[in-house]
């Protein structure tokens, strides 16, 4: 299958122009389009090109041209590929702007297709050869071709010397129109009409020769840009910006799940790198992987540890339990196995730390789980869990405190006491001029457990301190709720307690209140 620049897929040859060889193409990216293909091997050649390429600069400056737009100007390689586009009316007058910046180039209306997108004017196709036909090689019958490759050498500039050569001109018919007075004066008459008669061809020679070096100096010295830095930029915000470059962009995939998807992770060249158009620019493109937590009970520790490196995880803490299973055996996982999880992140394990004759069981560290992973250790270590729920700056169903203390050698089925933090709604009553407290008066004794209901507000003058509620029982002193107290601050709980309990509210450090039921 013949390819153009070894990337875009010949669909149809249409009818060359000379230099020009148009194609319908399939572009890499699967889109349909026209290709103009320039055979540059002379000056005509080589300044149809420049003078059409530097159209397109000067409307896309305008924002003018499609996305999807490439102009290649690599030895041997100069085309123009115009991706194909549903043509919608476009008013004349939203084309002014357009026209103006064709004009110097020789373009008109008549030369180009347009479309509406998004209420911006786009131009789907402008003619390569319509401002340069005296170029062509086999246009006869057309006046030697002016090379004129920038717009700032408009054909006004050559016309602006007429009216001097037609003032002299009309002197030396005056002049020839005089009484014969001598010989003379015929012959200098004749030497004039010769001057002024060669004059406007060198003027025309002199400016193209200019034009034709600054054409030659543009294309040997062509413009560079300073890379900019596009590692978290969008991919779309990251191709606008060295849009305008002419660079040729190819994109890789990567995956980072701590950053957003379709955002750049890294950039050949870096940031800061003086590029020229034409240059290959390499960006990977985030899109990250979500995993499951693979299954590891039963397996050796080893092996857990080599399959969750292999499946993109790290791990976490290895806490161990006593269990009929060997010593080292994997016995569960926290997340469980099954769970979706980002690569990286940590996976806990359980491990076996053998048989015990006694049916005894290490309680393992509860401290920072989530009140679900709690849970599934203690069933896992054959231990009855019981949640209490405290007041605390924790976020919200996180396990802030366990009793006994981990490491404990407890009996299988003994109650564990695993307190889980709660975030209370805060509510503050009006004209509220001290901390209210009510609590209900139940008959306690010792080793009896209650539920005292209890209700804490404060004044606003207070509003914003740091603040401590504590309780003591026989089962010692614990913390129900330690944080900052916000505007409308209120704290509501029912706390079970056991035998005689005392209640202590503290702000900013100090005591601030103490009763007991």
């Amino acid at each position: 299958m013949a390819l153009l620049d070894g990337k875009y897929e010949i669909i149809e040859e249409l009818s060359p122009e000379g230099f020009l060889r148009p194609y319908k193409v399939n572009s890499p990216e699967g889109r349909k389009g026209l290709l103009y293909w320039f055979e540059v091997h002379s000056p005509e050649a080589r300044t149809a090109f420049h003078r059409y390429r530097n159209a397109l600069k000067r409307l896309e400056g305008l924002e003018a041209l499609p996305a999807g737009l490439e102009i290649s100007t690599k030895p041997g390689r100069y085309y123009v590929f115009w991706p194909e586009k549903n043509r919608t009316p476009v008013k004349k007058t939203r084309l002014q702007k357009v026209l103006e910046a064709l004009e110097p180039f020789g373009y008109t209306g008549a030369d180009l297709e347009a479309a509406d997108e998004g209420g911006r004017v786009l131009l789907t196709k402008l003619l390569p050869l319509a401002g340069f036909k005296a170029a062509l090689p086999d246009a006869p019958g057309k006046d030697p071709p002016r090379v004129v490759s920038e717009p700032e050498i408009p054909a006004p500039a050559i016309q602006t010397s007429k009216p001097k050569i037609e003032t002299a001109r009309s002197a030396v018919a005056k002049l020839l129109r005089r009484p014969p007075a001598s010989r003379g004066s015929r012959a200098e008459a004749r030497k004039l009409i010769g001057i002024w008669a060669w004059l406007p061809g060198l003027v025309s020679a002199l400016l193209g020769v200019w034009a034709l070096s600054l054409g030659v100096s543009a294309y040997f010295n062509p413009p560079e840009y300073t890379m900019p830095d596009l590692v978290g930029k969008t991919v779309l915000e990251a191709a606008e910006a060295v849009r305008s470059m002419g660079l040729r962009v190819e994109f890789s995939e990567g995956s980072d799940p701590t950053k957003p998807k379709d955002v750049v992770l890294d950039q050949s060249p870096e940031p800061g790198t003086r590029v020229k158009p034409g240059r290959k620019l390499s960006l990977v493109m985030n899109k990250p992987k979500l995993g499951t937590v693979p299954t590891l009970s039963g397996r050796s520790l080893e092996d857990a540890l080599n399959l969750l490196k292999l499946s993109g995880y790290a791990p976490g803490a290895i806490s161990q339990a006593p269990a009929s299973a060997t010593e080292g055996t994997v016995l569960a996982t926290v997340p469980a196995a099954g769970t979706p999880l980002s690569a990286g992140q940590p996976v806990k394990l359980l491990v076996s730390s053998g048989p015990k004759a006694v049916r005894e069981t290490v309680l393992p560290d509860l401290a920072g789980l989530t009140q679900r992973e709690a849970e599934y250790l203690l069933s896992v270590a054959e231990l009855d869990p019981v949640i209490l729920r405290v007041a605390s700056g924790a976020p919200d169903g996180q396990v802030v405190d366990q009793d006994p203390k981990a490491g404990t050698l407890l009996p299988r089925g003994a109650s564990v006491r695993v307190m889980v933090a709660v975030q209370p709604e805060a509510e503050l009553p009006e004209g509220s001029p001290l901390a209210q407290t009510q609590v209900v008066q139940p008959e306690l004794s010792t080793g009896r457990q209650t539920t005292v209901p209890l209700s804490l507000t404060l004044p606003t003058e207070l509003e914003g301190s740091q603040v401590r509620v504590t309780v003591e029982d026989a089962n010692g002193e614990r913390v129900l709720f330690d944080g900052p107290a916000g505007p409308g601050w209120k704290f509501e709980q029912e706390v079970v307690v056991t035998g005689k309990a005392t209640f202590r509210f503290y702000v900013n450090g100090q005591l601030y209140q103490e009763w007991s039921p």
